[in-house]
């Protein structure tokens, strides 16, 4: 199946890992021209050679904090002078610390939603005008089970993921006559670093073993496994293809079946 990607012009924030890089590579794949960011240059610069090689695709790569408004705004202006415009806008940055909600004291929550959210606001603030004047776009929002689903040890990921969801659904409304289309994806328990990271957090916290929370994970899930990075990648670079036109709003699970809601 064509996707109709060839010769658009992406942008992957979160790019160096795991996830991120496995939507870079779907993306290449289909033929798109991709841009890469995240904060570590170096990281940032062995993903790309290592998506270059892969996929004999043209990618670039460019370190921003999208902690920062400054570093948002080049990274969107980065991506305009390397490929000459921006299609495709992929919000894959952030990693999101389970907490308890009394361990987030007053000088803690400021920074709850830098975490995650802030940065995809910046981003976005940013790229849709661009995309407004060229009557086209597709923007796939990065969310996680834990906007639908709450847990007791999970306050600060609930809350940025539900925020993104709310965010995914009210740009996709304002921006339908744009021709751009905002949609989630909602990727949960993949095989990756990070996934090792909560798993490491989740033992901390509970003070259970890590090697007894994962069995117990993996076991709920209905399929059995882990996800795999290049499963989040394919079901992305769909929704930023030609195929999904008549997609917008929706928030798609990549999760081996774990949601329980309908």
């Amino acid at each position: 199946m064509d996707l109709g990607l060839a010769g658009k012009a992406a942008l992957v924030t979160g790019g160096s890992r795991v996830v991120g890089r496995a939507v870079a590579a779907s993306l290449l794949r289909e033929g798109a021209r991709v841009m890469i960011a995240a904060r570590n240059s170096k990281r940032l610069e062995t993903a790309r050679e290592a998506l270059e090689r892969e996929t004999g695709g043209t990618v670039r790569a460019h370190a921003a904090n999208l902690e920062s408004d400054v570093d948002a705004r080049a990274l969107i202006d980065a991506t305009i002078a390397a490929f000459g415009h921006l299609d495709i806008l992929v919000n894959a940055a952030g990693t999101v610390n389970p907490a308890e909600f009394l361990s987030l004291t007053e000088d803690r929550w400021p920074a709850v939603f830098e975490q995650k959210l802030n940065g995809y606001v910046r981003c976005l603030r940013h790229a849709i005008p661009v995309m407004k004047g060229r009557g086209w776009g597709r923007i796939i929002n990065v969310s996680g089970l834990g906007a639908r689903e709450a847990g007791a040890r999970t306050v600060p990921v609930g809350l940025n993921n539900a925020a993104v969801l709310n965010l995914t659904k009210s740009l996709a409304h304002a921006l339908a006559p744009d021709n751009i289309l905002v949609n989630a994806v909602i990727p949960h328990i993949i095989d990756t670093d990070r996934q090792d990271e909560t798993m490491r957090e989740l033992a901390a916290l509970t003070g259970r073993p890590e090697a007894e929370i994962r069995k117990q994970r993996v076991s709920e899930i209905p399929l059995r496994r882990m996800g795999r990075p290049e499963e989040v990648g394919d079901v992305v670079a769909f929704l930023a293809s030609e195929r999904t036109s008549f997609v917008t709003g929706a928030a798609w699970h990549v999760d081996g079946g774990i949601a329980r809601g309908i």
